[in-house]
């Protein structure tokens, strides 16, 4: 992750909570640098110490969360054996969980979202925390270079696309396995029809 150019820790995480406090109250649109300061109880120069501007600090409170977020998936997916059902289970538990990430969930604000689509999610922080998950999830394959970068830009697509496109079918957890294998594992170069796959989705 990009480091701040200070090095204080406690400074730095107190700044990153204000502006994820001022991001609730306000919106990304009428966020500065000076309300960022108030709430964080310094003054603006000792912001500008850590980080260049606003999205700066956004974007390193988004990566600290994904950053955070990838480790819960990856001990979560380690226990499946196949890469079929580890695909399937990684989604089913971004689903789940991603909603209520303390910082992830600010994605709703649309310009945060723009922010986000500009920078920390190309950037190569974000980018090698998705490569990582898949290198587990690919584990036991030849899969790397931009057949993986392939895998993950589809699977990154397929899973927000669920977060944020409202489907008029409400789908169980035995539905949207079942759904994850027959649309999602193709796609990816998996086998829908696996044994374990199979037994996974009839549950």
């Amino acid at each position: 992750m990009k480091s701040a150019k200070n090095t204080n820790p406690d400074t730095q995480q107190r700044i990153v909570e204000a502006t994820v406090r001022c991001v609730k109250k306000w919106g990304i649109a009428k966020v500065t640098l000076n309300d960022i300061a108030k709430e964080a109880g310094v003054t603006r120069p000792t912001v500008y110490s850590y980080f260049s501007n606003r999205d700066e600090v956004v974007q390193f409170a988004m990566l600290q969360s994904a950053y955070g977020f990838a480790q819960k998936l990856l001990r979560h997916i380690e226990e499946y054996e196949s890469p079929e059902e580890r695909t399937i289970e990684a989604v089913m538990f971004a689903l789940k969980r991603l909603p209520n990430e303390p910082y992830l969930e600010l994605m709703a604000d649309s310009g945060l979202a723009d922010i986000m689509n500009e920078n920390a999610l190309r950037a190569e922080e974000g980018n090698e925390i998705r490569r990582s998950i898949f290198r587990l999830i690919f584990r036991g394959l030849d899969v790397e270079g931009e057949e993986l970068d392939e895998i993950v830009e589809v699977s990154t697509r397929f899973v927000l696309s669920l977060l944020t496109v409202k489907s008029e079918k409400k789908r169980s957890d035995k539905e949207m396995r079942a759904f994850l294998c027959r649309r999602l594992l193709p796609a990816l170069g998996l086998d829908p029809t696996a044994a374990a796959v199979v037994k996974l989705v009839k549950g």
